[in-house]
């Protein structure tokens, strides 16, 4: 990509007029590392310049905090700071931290927030007593016979082995399942497990790709029967599944059924979630609870209830949400604090307990997973929200 586009493309997603492709193409180019430099240093020139100067009185922690990360950077990259650039727009400071954020993927939040409700500050005394890292690559793996594999600390190569199925971890970190030769006579159920703080991708024994989020789990045979292939995730996970047409793929979560042949869609069955959520990305799945059955098309959800009872669907999701943790975001858009509070604790490993109620905050935007939970505190606290930690837990309240 070359350095105009570059412009262009981040011109564009300051002033949230990029188009969906473009933004895509935006995300991906940016994980070239001369490319992140770059945009880090267009962005670290206009904070340096005063192009931006529309900060929030209790903010200026974090502009000093976002100044200071985007200088590591480029120092670590050998790119000047003073790179020139064109000319962006000006406009308010949370939307230019956000892109400057994106481009550099290193600190604070790719968020802007909306209050409904004005709040003051929560006072120096709250500010948090630890910081805690982001999760990773972090896995159990459960075998048939009960013993487990800590897969973050077990070597590449072959991990174990499962009637005539191989379990190998690859050199990316993920796990795959490779069929030998012979028959399978029987079904040797095999557990992943994510912890709070912890997301794994495997490969199953049929080629279909799975990615975990936190908290969750995918249940499969090592060798799928001859007549379907049938796996239970809790949590969420997102599937590629192979194409089989004489092998149905049968998904169970939260007492839903979902029936597909060759298709990609995301899960989202958390027990503490009102609703288990479906959303199809490609293909075509058809849901099934107690009550009902429904077939979805490219760009549906479908959301059923603990008890089963009904299935409703959105005709148009938004993909963007629905994808975001396996994109490496938070999205919270729509979001209440109790709502993003949940996936704070699946991802930092860290309990939320609320002593007062909860500020009326709705969220909007996106921000990176790969954040110490100190820069999305920041953004509470810029808010009014006030905390505190005790040990592992956040406090909520006065």
């Amino acid at each position: 990509m070359t350095t105009d586009t570059l412009q262009r493309l981040l011109d564009e997603y300051v002033m949230g007029t990029i188009q969906p492709e473009d933004r895509q193409q935006l995300l991906a180019a940016l994980r070239d590392p001369d490319l992140s430099a770059t945009a880090a240093a267009f962005m670290l020139q206009d904070l340096r310049t005063g192009r931006y100067d529309i900060v929030p009185e209790e903010m200026p922690e974090v502009r000093e905090r976002l100044r200071q990360r985007l200088t590591e950077q480029l120092q670590a990259t050998g790119i000047p700071s003073d790179a020139p650039r064109g000319r962006i727009a000006r406009m308010e400071w949370w939307r230019v931290a956000a892109a400057a954020v994106v481009m550099a993927g290193i600190t604070t939040a790719v968020v802007y927030l909306t209050r409904t409700r004005h709040h003051s500050p929560a006072p120096a005394s709250r500010q948090v007593a630890a910081d805690i890292r982001p999760g990773g690559n972090k896995a159990t793996l459960t075998l048939s016979d009960g013993s487990t594999v800590t897969l973050e600390q077990v070597a590449n190569g072959t991990v174990a082995r499962q009637g005539n199925a191989q379990i190998v971890k690859l050199a990316t970190g993920q796990l795959t399942y490779q069929l030998q030769s012979g028959e399978q006579h029987e079904t040797l159920w095999n557990t992943i497990s994510t912890p709070q703080g912890g997301e794994y991708q495997i490969t199953l024994p049929d080629g279909t790709k799975a990615w975990l989020n936190a908290a969750s789990s995918i249940r499969f045979p090592a060798a799928f029967p001859a007549d379907e292939r049938k796996i239970i995730i809790t949590g969420e996970a997102y599937l590629e599944v192979a194409p089989l047409a004489q092998k149905p793929f049968l998904v169970e979560a939260n007492g839903t059924t979902i029936k597909v042949l060759g298709t990609s869609f995301n899960v989202n069955a958390y027990k503490d979630e009102a609703y288990t959520k479906i959303t199809l990305v490609t293909g075509s799945v058809k849901i099934k609870t107690n009550q009902r059955e429904v077939t979805l098309k490219p760009g549906q959800q479908a959301a059923t209830t603990g008890n089963n009872d009904d299935i409703k669907v959105a005709p148009q999701a938004d993909l963007d949400q629905a994808l975001a943790w396996k994109n490496g975001l938070f999205n919270f858009n729509g979001s209440d604090l109790h709502a993003a509070m949940r996936q704070l604790e699946r991802w930092y490993g860290i309990r939320v307990r609320y002593e007062a109620a909860v500020p009326d905050i709705v969220f909007k935007g996106e921000m990176y997973k790969n954040v110490n939970l100190s820069d999305v505190l920041d953004m509470l606290k810029a808010m009014g929200v006030q905390f505190r930690m005790e040990g592992n837990t956040l406090i909520v309240g006065n």
